[in-house]
């Protein structure tokens, strides 16, 4: 099978392909507000910026749902809150990581950006994007 029949087809790909966009956008985001904000502020910004970036990406690309104008309010009320959650996750994550552990912020920032990738999936999928999705087309080659 062709390499972007794949990635047409098979959402854990396009999970893969967007979110690896989405980290680096995270963290090197996260590098660029650090140059002119305290790392607390600057990781509330990067956090902010990514979540709407990986709004569009899983909504368009990733989980291809199809909403009505009240049915999207609704996805976008639980994308807000699923994500909310797992923002709350990475910005004090990476304090306890700092100020407690004694890790190097970039070094936290890299390990956060894992957990929360995870919760993100699994939110995304069970809890946000869960209505009225394209279905996949089987595999023909």
């Amino acid at each position: 099978m062709r390499v972007n029949k794949v990635f047409e087809k098979k959402e854990a790909v396009r999970y893969l392909f967007w979110g690896v966009m989405t980290v680096l956008l995270n963290y090197f985001s996260y590098l660029l507000f650090k140059q002119f904000l305290a790392y607390q502020i600057a990781n509330l910004f990067s956090i902010l910026l990514t979540k709407v970036f990986a709004y569009c990406t899983n909504k368009k690309f990733v989980f291809r749902t199809k909403t009505g104008f009240r049915e999207q309010v609704s996805e976008i009320i639980r994308y807000v809150l699923g994500r909310g959650i797992t923002g709350v996750v990475d910005f004090l994550g990476l304090i306890v990581l700092v100020n407690w552990v004694a890790v190097d912020d970039r070094i936290g920032k890299m390990v956060m950006i894992v957990i929360t990738t995870a919760l993100n999936y699994l939110l995304g999928k069970l809890f946000v994007f869960r209505q009225k999705q394209m279905p996949e087309e089987p595999d023909r080659g």
